[in-house]
């Protein structure tokens, strides 16, 4: 196996190799951390990928305009299209696919990682992310997401900060989750470290990161593992995945399912939990991503606290 590696594989080292998210989850992993399975297309896969189109970009790119907003577009688009339109190595599609086939899954997200150890907003939101791929559309899916190396705002800033940073990309098994959300192992606003704190809301967490819903709170001691505080919140709607469909469903929930807690205070505590120890784990203040499907609770994502560890 030369451009690819199981979540298992990877460890925290390995930033460079198989980006910042990657790097954490597959040391979380092996540790015993439930996290969905997984693999990573490397940098140096990414970089092969498009190693015959290298001269041809550079010459399309050395002229951007970023003053320009539609020849940045255009030049963003005839790269893209470029690489849409390539084929990948035969070795590299062939050990993508048995790495598929490794996570006995139908469907699986696609996802940009960056080879940086800088987090956040530098990269956020600027590559594609791709849901519900199949063994059949894989391929494509990947493609898709090199592509968005190239899309016009991430250009610009590489080039405004001369960040050459790369990207790998993480392949995951899907989970619809019940209840999803956020934890902070320091209270967000008034950095108190003593107290975890959680928010959450039914379906997929995106209605809690996006400020979709006002979330339920949940506030628990480090020092007793015990609750201290909640508040239920009226969530008005709920996100979910649509797996007929192939899509993001939004849900409208009724009063009473508005009001009702989308985690109970035991759930709470095992949240709490995973947050201690993963603070432990770094020596330093996080926050996390988190789903609970069949009453199994996963870790998505852990970052440092920005303002505190931007390199984290």
């Amino acid at each position: 196996m030369n451009y690819t590696y199981l979540l298992e594989e990877v460890s925290l080292s390995m930033v460079s190799i198989v980006g910042r998210k990657s790097a954490y989850l597959g040391e979380l992993y092996k540790m015993g951390f439930n996290i969905p399975r997984g693999f990573i297309v490397s940098a140096r896969g990414v970089n092969e990928a498009i190693k015959d189109l290298d001269d041809e970009i550079r010459e399309i790119l050395s002229s951007v305009n970023l003053n320009d907003t539609t020849d940045l577009e255009k030049k963003s688009e005839m790269v893209k299209n470029m690489i849409i339109m390539s084929k990948l190595p035969e070795e590299m599609e062939k050990e993508i696919y048995e790495r598929f086939s490794q996570l006995g899954s139908k469907y699986v997200a696609v996802r940009a990682t960056a080879t940086s150890s800088l987090s956040g907003a530098s990269f956020a939101g600027e590559y594609e992310t791709d849901l519900f791929v199949t063994k059949e559309n894989l391929i494509p899916s990947i493609k898709r997401v090199i592509a968005s190396y190239f899309n016009p705002r991430a250009i610009a800033y590489r080039i405004l900060t001369r960040n050459e940073a790369g990207m790998a990309i993480l392949v995951q098994t899907m989970i619809n989750p019940s209840s999803a959300g956020t934890a902070f192992s320091i209270h967000p606003l008034t950095e108190e470290p003593d107290y975890v704190f959680i928010e959450s809301s039914f379906g997929l967490g995106e209605s809690v990161t996006k400020g979709m819903v006002t979330p339920d709170q949940y506030i628990v001691s480090k020092a007793s593992r015990s609750l201290v505080s909640k508040r239920i919140s009226e969530k008005v709607m709920k996100l979910t995945y649509d797996f007929n469909e192939r899509k993001i469903k939004t849900v409208e929930l009724s009063k009473e399912e508005a009001l009702a807690e989308s985690l109970n205070d035991i759930d709470a505590i095992r949240i709490a939990n995973m947050v201690i120890a993963v603070e432990n784990i770094f020596k330093r203040s996080i926050n996390i991503e988190w789903a609970m499907e069949d009453k199994k609770i996963y870790l998505l994502e852990v970052r440092g606290i920005r303002r505190l560890y931007p390199e984290f």
